[in-house]
């Protein structure tokens, strides 16, 4: 990032512009050819816009000592580079599997015209940012915080603190991925991998499994419970609520969308690591466990009126 700053203020420096003009513009455009690469002068057209003038001069005079920091993105769109004050999607969306580039504003004094060091960080925005998280989390922070060289010092506390946030953050982020694409993730609580084994005749496993595991397990099961009855409460009437006027393929899409994320749910329930705990709370007599089975009856009986009315409504639509 130093080299990156140094780089851009010895090409911003050495840069021809106009008498007068605003050096710090010139230090932009040189961190987005960097790093974006855009068609000779697209920058200079972006910027030279009414528009993109406004949020640059807000960006780059405002006084930043009260409120939220400001940001800008600079995105590859259809006719060139875009500006946007934020990270919201703008009425000219970017392309499709293209970075962008953001500056944000760290200091409360304006930036200077020669570097922007302590006032201005920079970097990249990546194509699909949940993904990207998502795989930077599992890949790079989980490994670190695993290592055990890593917390030699810390307390036991510590770690198992650490490792259940490390572990309901991955859940989390897991859960927020299928649910873009349409879908509901029933995350497995920690400790769950033993669960394969825990069946009727394993006694030693049932006898050495934690309490805190069997904890994480209940809890489990509410945080499902939850997540299902959202699914079952989805009205296909919604749309006609807010207004609109839903057709025919608009009711088969609701349902069929739906049949599919209830048939997902239910394949996740009949998994062998779901089962073991489905039977350790069973055999526990765990009050858990009347949950369970409920919600096990919910997504069946969900299923089979799901393609029934799919049925119905498929054969009034071929009428």
């Amino acid at each position: 990032m130093r080299l990156a700053e140094e780089r851009a203020a010895l090409a911003a420096e050495n840069a021809d512009g106009e008498p007068g003009a605003d050096r710090r513009l010139r230090l932009l455009g040189t961190y987005v050819a960097m790093s974006l690469r855009p068609a000779a002068g697209a920058w200079e057209r972006c910027a030279g816009s009414a528009e993109a003038e406004q949020l640059l001069q807000a960006f780059l005079g405002r006084d930043a000592a009260e409120g939220p920091r400001p940001l800008l993105v600079v995105r590859p769109g259809p006719r060139g580079l875009a500006i946007r004050p934020g990270l919201e999607v703008g009425p000219e969306s970017g392309l499709a599997g293209a970075k962008a580039l953001f500056f944000l504003r760290t200091g409360p004094e304006p930036p200077g015209p020669d570097s922007f060091r302590g006032a201005v960080v920079c970097g990249d925005l990546p194509a699909a940012p949940l993904e990207h998280l998502a795989a930077l989390f599992s890949e790079v922070v989980l490994p670190v915080l695993a290592n055990e060289k890593n917390r030699l010092n810390w307390p036991h506390m510590i770690c198992e603190d650490v490792r259940r946030h490390a572990h309901s953050l991955q859940c989390d982020l897991s859960v927020i991925l299928e649910q873009v694409k349409g879908k509901t993730l029933l995350p497995l609580p920690a400790g769950s991998e033993k669960m394969e084994f825990a069946d009727s005749k394993s006694e030693t496993v049932l006898d050495s499994i934690d309490k805190s595991v069997i904890y994480a397990i209940e809890s489990a099961v509410i945080k499902w419970s939850y997540q299902v009855q959202v699914v079952l409460k989805r009205e296909s009437s919604q749309p006609l609520l807010q207004g609109e006027n839903p057709t025919p393929k608009v009711e088969l899409e609701f349902w069929k969308s739906r049949y599919e994320d209830l048939k997902y749910i239910y394949n996740q329930l009949r998994t062998i690591t779901v089962r073991g705990m489905a039977k350790l709370l069973d055999k526990l007599q765990s009050s858990y466990f009347p949950a369970f089975k409920a919600m096990y009856r919910d997504v069946v009986a969900g299923e089979d009126q799901q393609v029934f009315s799919q049925m119905c409504l498929t054969q009034v639509t071929v009428e």
